[in-house]
């Protein structure tokens, strides 16, 4: 029976563009410019729905409320 050698590989310290997940120095977060601006537009889109959701939890609620008492005030 034949063995085979392991072999040792020494990965780089690097870590991965948060957009696209190209390898780059540990140092940066993307790799590119353009991957930076779409990270910051889909982040700026994620909150603007954050918030459209929470207005309409509010908008919800409040006309439950309303409900609520107008059902209490007719009986």
């Amino acid at each position: 029976m034949s063995r085979k050698k392991a072999v040792k590989l020494k990965i780089v310290d690097h870590r991965h563009c948060l957009t696209c997940g190209k390898a780059i120095p540990p140092d940066k977060e993307f790799c590119s410019e353009e991957c930076r601006k779409k990270y910051e537009r889909a982040r700026m889109r994620e909150e603007r729905v954050k918030k459209i959701l929470w207005i309409m939890y509010a908008v919800m609620i409040g006309s439950l409320l309303i409900v609520i008492v107008l059902r209490t005030m007719i009986h």
